[in-house]
């Protein structure tokens, strides 16, 4: 996921820096969902390496603030990276059992003969990754697009979002004029009138769109047709997931099933109030608090894998082997492993 690993922190970086308060309320206190129980976990101490950002770690951070983690009985000591593709890395030491990546990152590994699986979702990202249009830009339809300068940072996964875009309406993508631009300049090259469009991820995009333009399209979501109301899209698959290898699987599955419970609760508490839950991320995560929600909303947290998934992935593989950021990639199948969703929360599996 090339952008979203590079970008950490640029994102970061775009939120104002706030105050961090303490989190009350027994929504925190006392999630709602009852997941299936298993026996005693195997192993009770256990790393995890995850990216310090709330796309990859919300609910990670959630429950290590809150305890999550120690009342299902496994202590978790969490260890945040600044790039996502540091994560693979650590985890092909041998000596990391439990990992928050991306799939693009578990085809890396794939690639080196290291054999990691998705246990569950963590999150999907695709709608922090869009397009902007400028208020002067001239563009009021797809086809305007052509010839047009976008302001893009080389490399970024949105491309590939512009390009099943110009597709679905059939536009010749390489009519498209492309200006490398370093994200946080993008904005106000469209407020300038410098560019038309600018492609980015958030929080770029959202400050792009208060002040210069507005949003054409996310990676799925669709707002060429009617801006008030977005039409569901699959031009953009990007999903983290919470992942091991199957030796581990075999050796603590009661271990990974209280780690799952635990993440399953956090996600029960981002969908109950998303502000409430601001504070211990932000606090855990040592990011700033202000404008966290907003990111947050941005995202899915939701732990079902569907078709979206066995769809999307491997367009965007296609495309990560044809930028040469993936040499062969592997199946989406053999990257899987939802025995033990299937078993705590049988309907977060829909494939």
């Amino acid at each position: 996921m090339r952008n979203t690993s590079f970008n950490r922190r640029q994102v970061l970086g775009g939120l104002s820096i706030g105050m961090l308060g303490a989190a009350t309320g027994s929504t925190l206190l006392n999630p709602a969902a009852a997941f299936a129980q298993s026996g005693t976990p195997e192993v009770t101490d256990l790393e995890l390496i995850s990216v310090r950002d709330p796309q990859h770690s919300a609910q990670i951070a959630i429950a290590t603030e809150l305890g999550l983690f120690r009342a299902e009985g496994v202590d978790v000591s969490v260890n945040y990276t600044v790039n996502g593709p540091d994560v693979p890395s650590l985890a092909a030491s041998g000596k990391i059992k439990l990992i928050s990546t991306a799939l693009d990152q578990v085809a890396s590994l794939h690639e080196k003969g290291l054999d990691f699986r998705w246990l569950m979702k963590v999150s999907d990202i695709s709608n922090t990754q869009g397009v902007v249009i400028g208020n002067n830009s001239g563009i009021n339809a797809p086809a305007d697009l052509a010839g047009k300068r976008i302001g893009m940072y080389s490399g970024a996964a949105v491309e590939l979002a512009i390009l099943n875009m110009c597709k679905a309406y059939d536009i010749d993508f390489s009519s498209l004029k492309f200006l490398n631009i370093e994200p946080p300049e993008q904005a106000l090259a469209l407020s300038r009138g410098d560019i038309d469009v600018m492609a980015c991820w958030e929080p770029y995009v959202s400050n792009a769109a208060s002040f210069g333009g507005r949003v054409y399209f996310t990676g799925n979501r669709s707002y060429i047709d009617d801006p008030d109301n977005p039409t569901p899209v699959n031009w953009l698959q990007l999903s983290t997931g919470l992942t091991t290898t199957p030796e581990f699987i075999q050796q603590a599955p009661n271990t990974l099933r209280a780690v799952m419970r635990a993440i399953l609760k956090a996600n029960d508490m981002i969908a109950a109030n998303i502000d409430e839950v601001v504070a211990p991320i932000s606090r855990n995560l040592g990011i700033p608090a202000e404008g966290l929600a907003a990111i947050l909303r941005k995202n899915d947290y939701s732990p079902v894998i569907d078709e979206r998934i066995m769809e999307g992935y491997p367009v965007y593989q296609d495309w990560a082997i044809s930028r040469g950021y993936l040499h062969t990639g592997a199946a989406v199948k053999d990257m899987l492993d939802l025995s033990l969703l299937r078993d705590i929360s049988p309907s977060a599996v829909k494939i």
